[in-house]
């Protein structure tokens, strides 16, 4: 051992490999071995059961292989920083599949990125990621291949095998190991684990990366030379210690529950869980079971026949062993050796040694196993661990072959999809986008259920601010003031509906005819507009019909609907004729659809006759004319439509009129057809359209318009979000199973009541894994993030969503921040950007300003002037609406009188 310490060897001497060619190794002691890249499956998506049907299958593959054989896994993680100019996965993939989408524009600039953009990247700029790269070897050995010890290593012997010829019978070797890798490596990729044979430059690649320990960008050559010292190695600048498992601990299963409990691989203290650089082998080779338990036999007779000489370590040794024969013969089970090495390193010797005690605790983690830091032998061991390389580590375990498939990691981080655009993290706080808009899906529709308290307006808020640097369009309809702070920062369009000064809103103005939206007439070459009534809209203008009749909870019957689908066609019918010969006709309107049924009314045709049957006229005129010519005639009848496709953000505020069951539900309706009409008109844009609680207005009658609803959004690149404060409010709306049924992607918040958690996974269909992961959502106000289950199509994650100070500055929903933020905008002249400068600072200095300022008032003045402020603030918003309606080529007037007048 004394020689060995000695030893300074540059890497070629001390590599094991004899030579790679036609994508197989031949090592120096005439071992043949071929290896893989895998992409795993991501960590916590599959329930336990899963995770011992994939030990079978391993099992199943091992027992195939010839006594000999020799598999390794080897998992490589290693930091890269987060610059914001590539997408991370925390691994690197093999496939076209799993490649992160190409950085176009802002991200691949990030200079050029929008001024939220660019703070959020620059937050998350130079954090340490984790990366995993996941290799398989196999191994084909000589015949009667002596068992590794420390000193007849590759690394031990050096150049000696070359002499004793240990090449003989390799051919049969090369002609053998694809056909037996492939074999193995096929069971796995069965399990959806995407698995690619490595060519001969990838080989070389991943021998430079493991003797420079550097994984991107790859090496070059071998730059350093390698060194065994007391109590490590040294890879030139890098001290290496090897950590190795002693025993098995006392049970062991196919899954065990993680920290945060969620069912997980046995082995996952040892992956990606272990947040630091390092390298998990774990190495099996396959022995002659018959005479394994030939030899263990043997051991157990001469125990018994020294019985008298025996220490009570022995007795038990022995009881162990005849157990263990016992299994071994009763199930029909193989023998393997197997080794569990973390290997670890690190240029800092106080660093490195926090290193190792994290291995040593993540080792006792895993059912309590003993493990040991290396010190002399680490050397040997690090170069016995080698890619393929692994028979001649030393500190093999005899177990049985299902055993031993439960040390092997088969999971990964989350894999990030091409397209994708929000920019999350995984539970580590690694960041990586996320493809919320999957059009893999049968829809990209959404709900959000999140109680009070879980943060469900600031997660949808930094939702809508990335989403709009990446410039899609966005509506969102509240109720509440929800989102002003935001809006206003994004200097998006904020409606606040109000009754006294109502948009121009005429929900009868449809699609016109004609390429030029105008047909000529004979009067004196004057042309008059005609318009075309689709289906979606008579399902609008029946539901909006409906609405003012029956109410929000009524419902019309199937004969009444039929006679607003036959009604409605009629009267467009007669306006376009009457339109061709009187061009000065006002638009469509409610209040002309009144004074026509009443005039179809009066005519008393056979028509009529007919419909009156199952449709009460006079009471449908009498509800109507509220809105037609009477108290409400100013809020549905404009010349105009409002216009507001030009914005890219609009929030609907309906506060004002939530209380009035005459409005609330019949100007949801108009607004939610409005936004429909702007996602109709960019159907290659991508559009979120947002319902904040507002959700609540699709009424029992609607469910042909909240079809319709669905069916325009998806047809025209769009995405329904839904955001509700908890499922039984969905549940209890006759609504609830269109909306549940129309979302392929569901966010749930923080909940801590597992009453609704329990009634979550009924209605929502969740499986006990994905009930589990709910249940292990964490929130810390500490440190800034909080984390959220997403399910998309089969499968569930839990992400971490964590902001920069100032976005979080817009987010922020409590009313001293918020206040003072609005207070700041005012006084940079309306500079937000200014302002969240000024308020991050003065948030990060502990809030002094704030005391500061209001210590200059007397508590009188103070609410004086926040009495003004709000005043202020009510006059600049109504002002601003004006303004608004002015572009839109409307008209803004107060609530006024309309007299009743007849058709003409």
């Amino acid at each position: 051992m004394n020689l060995i310490k000695k030893k300074v060897h540059n890497l070629d001497s001390a590599l094991p490999i004899f030579e790679i060619e036609d994508n197989l190794i031949v090592f120096k002691d005439g071992r043949v071995g071929a290896g893989f890249e895998l992409d795993g499956l991501e960590m916590e998506k599959f329930p336990a059961s899963r995770y011992s049907h994939l030990c079978d299958v391993f099992t199943g593959a091992i027992r195939i292989l010839p006594p000999g054989s020799t598999v390794q896994k080897l998992d490589c993680y290693y930091y890269q920083p987060f610059t914001g100019q590539q997408p991370f996965t925390g691994y690197q993939p093999i496939t076209t599949q799993t490649n992160g989408r190409e950085m176009t524009g802002s991200e691949a600039d990030p200079t050029e990125a929008g001024f939220f953009e660019k703070n959020l990247l620059n937050h998350f700029y130079n954090r340490q990621v984790l990366c995993h790269r996941s290799y398989l070897f196999v191994s084909l050995g000589i015949e009667n291949q002596a068992p590794a010890n420390p000193v007849n290593t590759l690394f031990a012997y050096g150049k000696a095998f070359l002499n004793d010829s240990p090449f003989k019978g390799i051919e049969e070797r090369l002609s053998v190991l694809p056909r037996v890798a492939s074999e193995f490596a096929s069971s796995l990729s069965s399990e959806g684990i995407r698995i690619k044979r490595l060519d001969d430059s990838e080989l070389r690649e991943i021998y430079r990366m493991y003797f420079n320990l550097e994984f991107s960008p790859v090496p070059d050559s071998l730059q350093r030379p390698l060194s065994a010292h007391e109590n490590c190695c040294i890879l030139g600048e890098k001290k290496v210690n090897v950590i190795s498992m002693l025993n098995q601990p006392g049970i062991i299963e196919p899954a065990v529950y993680n920290q945060t409990g969620v069912a997980s691989p046995f082995v996952y203290p040892l992956t990606h869980y272990l947040q630091m650089p390092h390298i998990l082998s774990v190495s099996i080779s396959v022995t002659d079971t018959d005479k394994t338990l030939k030899s263990l036999d043997d051991e157990a007779k001469r125990n018994r026949f020294l019985d008298f000489l025996s220490t009570q370590d022995n007795v038990k040794k022995n009881e162990e062993i005849t157990s263990f024969t016992h299994e071994l013969r009763t199930h029909n089970k193989s023998t393997v050796q197997t080794s569990v090495t973390l290997i670890v390193w690190e240029t800092d010797d106080s660093l490195r040694g926090e290193y190792c005690q994290s291995a040593l605790k993540a080792f006792q983690l895993m059912g309590g196993a003993n493990a040991m830091v290396e010190t002399i032998d680490s050397a040997n061991l690090y170069v016995s661990t080698a890619p393929g390389n692994s028979y001649n580590n030393y500190r093999k375990l005899l177990m049985s072959s299902d055993n031993a498939s439960m040390y092997v990691n088969l999971i990964t981080n989350y894999i990030q999809l091409a397209g994708s655009d929000e920019l999350l993290c995984d539970r580590f706080r690694n960041p990586l986008r996320v493809k919320l808009f999957n059009t893999d899906l049968n829809n990209q529709n959404s709900i959000t259920i999140g109680p009070s308290g879980s943060g469900k307006s600031y997660t949808i808020g930094n939702l809508i601010v990335q989403r709009f640097e990446l410039d899609h369009t966005q509506i969102i309809i509240d109720v509440g003031g929800t989102y002003l702070s935001l809006m206003s920062a994004l200097d998006g369009k904020y409606f606040e509906y109000d009754p006294e000064s109502p948009l121009n809103l005429n929900p009868f103005i449809v699609d016109r005819i004609g390429s030029n939206d105008r047909i000529w007439t004979d009067h004196e070459n004057e042309s008059v507009p005609l318009y075309k009534l689709t289906g979606d809209k008579i399902n609008y203008l029946t539901a909006l019909l409906s609405v003012i009749w029956k109410g929000a909870k009524g419902d019309i019957s199937q004969a009444e609907r039929a006679v607003f689908t036959k009604l409605l066609p009629l009267y467009y019918n007669d306006y376009n004729a009457r339109a061709e010969q009187d061009p000065t006709l006002s638009a469509p309107s409610i209040k002309g659809f009144y004074l026509w049924v009443e005039q179809f009314e009066k005519e008393g045709s056979t028509d009529y006759q007919r419909l009156t049957r199952t449709f009460d006229f006079n009471e449908f005129l009498v509800v109507l004319e509220p809105y037609a010519i009477g108290n409400y005639a100013d809020v549905l009848n404009s010349d105009s439509h409002a216009d507001v496709s030009d914005h890219r953000l609009i929030c609907f505020d309906m506060a004002k009129i939530k209380k009035n069951p005459m409005l609330y539900h019949v100007i949801a309706l108009l607004i939610t057809e409005l936004s429909l009409d702007v996602i109709r008109k960019y159907p290659e844009q991508r559009k979120y359209f947002y319902m904040d609680e507002a959700w609540s207005m699709l009424s029992d009658g609607m469910g042909e318009f909240v079809e319709s609803m669905y069916r325009t959004v998806r047809k025209n690149n769009g995405s329904m979000c839904i955001i509700t404060q908890g499922i039984n409010e969905i549940v209890s709306s006759k609504m609830g199973p269109a909306i549940l049924a129309n979302a392929a992607t569901c966010v749930v918040l923080n909940h801590t009541d597992q009453t609704e958690i329990l009634k979550l996974a009924s209605h929502l269909g969740l499986t006990t894994h994905e009930t589990e992961l709910i249940r292990s959502i964490r929130k810390n106000d500490q440190q800034g993030y909080r984390e959220l289950f997403i399910k998309q199509g089969d499968y569930a994650k839990i992400y971490l969503m964590e902001v920069s100070t100032k976005i979080d500055a817009i987010l922020t929903s409590k009313p001293e921040e918020r206040d003072y933020l609005r207070k700041l905008q005012k006084q940079f002249s309306g500079n937000i950007h200014f302002a969240i400068n000024e308020y991050v600072e003065w948030k990060q200095a502990g809030k002094p300003k704030r005391a500061q300022v209001a210590s200059q008032y007397t508590e009188s003045e103070h609410i004086e002037s926040k009495q003004a402020a709000k005043k202020e603030d009510a006059v600049l918003a109504e002002q601003d609406l004006e303004e608004v309606v002015d572009q839109i080529g409307g008209s803004y007037s107060k609530k006024g009188e309309r007299k009743g007048g007849s058709y003409e």
